[in-house]
């Protein structure tokens, strides 16, 4: 047997299951083609042995939700990540505003008013206090809520006229006009109006380039980037098509669109390196900003059940068009009222024409009931997870929100895995860091970054190693149709690896998020290397 290279004195989990572990493996033509011992390998022809000195290795880690360049642009926008009060917001603001000329945006993003000692999100009068003459807006980190200036509202025309798409989700003050704070579709007027922070295709390319070589450092090999457009999260195939063609992607892409294709494409269509994705759907909104719908009150705000993007009818018929169409079905859904309206419209689809091999997508499915968690189990169903929302500012507020009996079917990860259900990990960047093995620590530890609390938040829900590092490989691939080219180390399958510095089934797991990628192999050629 020939292998071009040949990777000696490993420890390369296959994750086919639980504790399988080989020594070496050869690779060629971008494939794996050999897996063994250090003395069979001794067997295999090559062109260049690479000694991985007794590191852990794993199939290439995969992020099944983000809004890839929609981070991108975050990192021209304002920071407001980690900003601990309405007063340091502000102060950011003035300082871009300082060097931004009259009429221009200011876009900002990233905080959570969560975090704030008083918990608001800043009204359009402080806005204005930033500028009058500079058209402002903020987004919440998960991008569901948003708070405007005058000038903004001015431009987007959005007064006490204004009819929004979904009821309830312009606040108004007083005087009966809106106060600046927008949710879900009711800023899209406001997004339109911004000038493309990335206005040509190069300039799109370059920053989507420098994000994918920057996920490389995680062990990141494959990303699933979603389309929102309500948010501004667009996305492109051609500018995907054509980085590869350059030789500048250095991930594998399934791109996924919340608008039905121009033309008669089916989930799959592409190339080991770039395929068209699922039709996504919004449901609702977020638990954090109290969007997400749900069938009682929210504990901590009598009166509001949150918002659905769409009326059951709507969803239901979104769902019906794009199963003709043999679309995968991934629909975003956070409350127990989202996850309802979700699962009756794919009970729908698949029970009136149960077709082989569908895989629908849950996207987060955050509040659950013991009933649904009975109805997912029962449909071909993945459920697409944040591991991260359960080592952030989630696990101090949610309670708050969902009060002591519903918080128990919340997060409820591990319950999910018990009962069968199959879970993918991701980030949903820009909301979270795209780090796996953050990810990993998150949902293993169920502790914020500074180990609290003490044994983990519900520590009944933590899961295992090995099956928080499978929602990142083998199930990641299973969500997108690809388990047979990539998620585990295995013959005949992608050469997509990823290196690590230490081993997390070894340490001590409240140190996982502190593991270091060392180095990041896409079909056998290496992307990255730490220095």
């Amino acid at each position: 047997m020939y292998a071009e290279k040949l990777y000696k004195n490993g420890k390369f989990y296959t994750m086919e299951q639980e504790g399988q572990a080989v020594e070496a493996v050869g690779v060629r033509d971008g494939k794996i083609v050999f897996t063994g011992t250090n003395e069979e390998a001794e067997k295999i022809e090559s062109d260049e042995i690479i000694d991985m000195k007794g590191r852990a290795v794993f199939p290439g880690f995969i992020d099944c939700h983000q809004h890839t360049l929609a981070y991108a642009r975050t990192t021209k926008e304002v920071n407001l990540v980690g900003t601990k009060s309405v007063q340091e917001i502000l102060e950011r603001l003035k300082e871009r505003a300082k060097v931004t000329p009259p009429g221009q945006w200011i876009k900002g993003s990233g905080f959570n008013h969560e975090e704030f000692d008083e918990v608001r999100i800043p009204t359009k009068e402080e806005l204005d206090s930033v500028s009058k003459d500079c058209p402002i807006l903020i987004s919440r980190y998960c991008m569901h809520v948003h708070a405007a200036n005058s000038k903004a509202l001015e431009i987007a025309g959005i007064d006490e006229n204004f009819k929004p798409l979904v009821p309830d989700s312009v606040e108004y003050g007083a005087d009966g006009k809106p106060n600046g704070i927008l949710r879900e579709s009711a800023v899209t007027p406001v997004l339109k109006s911004i000038p493309d922070l990335l206005p040509t295709p190069e300039d799109k390319k370059d920053a989507l380039e420098a994000v994918c070589r920057d996920m490389n450092r995680y062990g990141i090999t494959g990303i699933h980037p979603i389309q929102g457009k309500f948010v501004d999260a667009d996305e492109y195939m051609n500018l995907y098509q054509e980085l590869d063609e350059e030789g500048r992607l250095p991930v594998r892409v399934y791109l996924s669109f919340d608008e039905y294709p121009s033309f008669h494409m089916k989930t799959g269509f592409g190339n080991e390196k770039l395929r068209y994705g699922f039709y996504k759907i919004y449901s609702d909104g977020s638990l954090g900003s109290r969007n997400a719908a749900l069938t009682e009150d929210y504990s901590d705000d009598p009166g509001n059940k949150g918002l659905l993007n769409h009326s059951p009818e709507e969803v239901m018929e979104m769902c019906q068009k794009a199963y003709d169409m043999d679309l995968q079905i991934g629909i975003h859904a956070i409350g127990d009222r989202g996850v309802e309206i979700a699962l009756d419209a794919l009970e729908n689809c698949y029970r009136k024409n149960p077709k082989p091999n569908v895989r629908f997508r849950l996207i987060h499915g955050i509040v659950l009931r013991k009933d649904l968690i009975e109805r997912i189990k029962k449909m071909p169903i993945i459920v697409d997870i944040q591991p991260r929302f359960t080592s952030n500012y989630n696990i101090w507020w949610s309670e708050d929100r969902l009060g002591p009996e519903r918080i128990r079917y919340a997060y409820a990860w591990n319950t999910l895995i018990k009962e069968g259900i199959i879970l993918t990990g991701s980030s949903d960047s820009p909301v979270e860091p795209y780090s796996p093995m953050l990810g990993v620590y998150s949902i293993v530890c169920r502790q914020d970054l500074t180990g609290k609390p003490e044994g983990g938040w519900y520590p009944k829900e933590r899961v295992s190693v090995y099956d928080a590092i499978s929602m990142y490989t083998r199930n990641a691939a299973y969500s997108s149709y690809e388990e047979d080219i990539k998620g585990t180390i295995t013959v005949g399958k992608l050469a997509d690896f990823a290196v690590m510095e230490e081993d997390p089934f070894t340490v001590d797991p409240l140190h996982i998020k502190d593991i270091r990628v060392m180095q990041t192999w896409l079909g056998g050629e290496k992307v990255y290397e730490a220095e």
